[in-house]
């Protein structure tokens, strides 16, 4: 769900080309003078000047990262700083423009359909709640514009947790936190401008699992960049050596306790679809990333860029990817009629990884692995009851027995004290309660949930569901927009005016 559960993508600028006998002399001259930068911006935020410093660190990566990226910007990034008590609004807006309030409603109703989100929660407040907590700075591909978030002065003022001093967080303006951001929020300006970010979500619009995907393209890629940054790794050649394996195992070592080590209250309140979604792109996509560059360096991510990720699977599974594809089957549920009363709201792809966010308690990971596709289409019937058609196919048919067997043991703890759990979970098991029903039937590697309506709608909605049309996705190259430079308005600085202190 880009909308819903994928940070703002960022990209970047700056009219560095370099070539014919330049090559050997650019990168050093630029190498030099974005240090020096840096250095300039410390001293500024050691002057309280924080504003100023974020200018400096910005310009300063406008030097910095074509080198160790291997790409140059095109042209400069434009800047504005946004209050964070003004954040919210500018994230409503930003909701609003990226989908209707029926696509919206389509995707909470979904989400509570699913059980993962409680039915009196209302997301969009909590998503612009989390979002304007966490977020510092960020690139935003629409408007080619990287953001600076200034504190209020409360908040500047507070002392830090002691999670933040165990981080080496002090109080007040943290220099390191704030050039490692906006390195990751230039390295997506530079991305963008190169290879379109809005355009690759716009490709993966109606397909929550492959919107999160190509976000674990961007952040993961962004994600390397910033330690490279970290390491003091200029030219890019150390961090793309840092094996993806050990990675791997560190992350998945920690992430149980990440949203504890950091966060607002917010965040760590959230239902695990929101927490564990908003952190996919940045630990799984770094892990993927690092994967394709222990291959082949910062040219296997600009491929990756071509020709992108289409499932989550593939970023779970990095071997899945190119080493072994495995594509995603496309499924085309067809008509869907469930009766008078009802209206179909949407439909989406719920993905390897969201499937084992929602049978987390049921061995999640494992019951979401072989994972081959899925559609689901969410209905709200009379008295706003909600109603879920949802086909998956797997790779092999004891794929498709421990998914469902994995989902009637959710399906059961939902249904409350009243439900019936047989001792042996067979291919096709009906519950209804009070003309409701609850439906789990598999079929070879297909396996189809219809919850929510009553039982002769049910049973013909079980077999227009298994009736589905099933097409293995072919990839093909992305034809990328050109970037243009944007037009820069009067109350916008030039970056000849950003380098120099205020």
């Amino acid at each position: 769900m880009k909308s819903l559960l994928v940070n703002l993508a960022s990209l970047g600028c700056l009219g560095l080309i370099v070539s014919g006998s330049a090559v050997a002399d650019e990168p050093s001259a630029a190498l030099k003078a974005g240090t020096e930068l840096l250095k300039t911006g410390d001293r500024l935020a050691d002057e309280g000047k924080a504003g100023d410093a974020q200018i400096q660190y910005k310009t300063a990566f406008e030097k910095i990262l074509p080198g160790l990226r291997r790409i140059p910007f095109k042209h400069e990034v434009k800047r504005d700083v946004t209050k964070r008590e003004n954040l919210k609004a500018m994230l409503l807006k930003d909701f609003d423009e990226d989908m209707t309030p029926a696509e919206f409603e389509a995707n909470e109703k979904a989400l509570k359909a699913f059980g993962m989100v409680a039915p009196a929660v209302d997301l969009k407040a909590l998503l612009v709640q989390v979002y304007s907590e966490e977020i510092a700075a960020y690139y935003d591909p629409r408007t080619k514009t990287m953001y600076m978030i200034e504190e209020p002065e409360a908040k500047k003022k507070e002392p830090p947790t002691f999670f933040d001093r165990l981080f080496g967080k002090t109080q007040g303006f943290d220099k390191d936190e704030n050039k490692t951001v906006i390195a990751h929020e230039m390295t997506h300006a530079l991305a963008d401008q190169h290879f379109d970010l809005e355009g690759l979500h716009h490709d993966s619009k109606n397909n929550d699992d492959r919107s999160l995907a190509v976000s674990a393209l961007i952040e993961g890629e962004a994600t390397l960049a910033m330690m490279g940054v970290g390491m003091d790794d200029w030219d890019g050649t150390e961090i793309v050596k840092m094996p993806a394996d050990g990675l791997d195992r560190g992350i998945s070592m920690m992430t149980p306790f990440l949203p504890m080590l950091g966060g607002g209250k917010s965040l760590r309140d959230a239902p695990p679809v929101i927490v564990e979604s908003m952190m996919f792109p940045y630990l799984r996509g770094m892990v993927f990333c690092a994967h394709l560059a222990n291959s082949g360096g910062w040219e296997a991510i600009d491929d990756a860029y071509k020709n992108p990720p289409l499932s989550t699977e593939q970023i779970l599974h990095p071997s899945k990817f190119r080493k072994h594809p495995d594509l995603p089957t496309e499924i085309d549920l067809g008509a869907l009629k469930p009766g008078d009363g009802w209206k179909e709201l949407g439909r989406n792809v719920l993905g390897e990884l969201q499937t084992a966010i929602l049978l987390r308690k049921q061995k999640g990971s494992a019951a979401a692995a072989g994972w081959d596709g899925d559609r689901y289409a969410v209905f709200e019937g009379p008295g706003k009851k909600l109603g879920l058609v949802w086909f998956t196919t797997w790779d092999a048919d004891d794929e498709a027995r421990e998914f469902a067997q994995s989902y009637v043991r959710y399906q059961t703890a939902r249904m409350g004290k009243d439900s019936f759990q047989p001792s042996r979970i067979p291919d096709s098991l009906w519950r209804c309660v009070d003309d409701v029903c609850r439906v789990v039937e598999r079929r070879g590697p297909d396996v189809v949930v219809v919850e929510g309506f009553p039982g002769g709608a049910t049973a013909a909605l079980v077999e227009a569901a298994f009736a589905a049309k099933k097409t293995e996705i072919q990839p093909s190259p992305r034809k990328i927009k050109p970037s243009d430079a944007p037009k820069t308005s009067a109350r916008e600085s030039t970056l000849e005016d950003a380098s120099r202190p205020g």
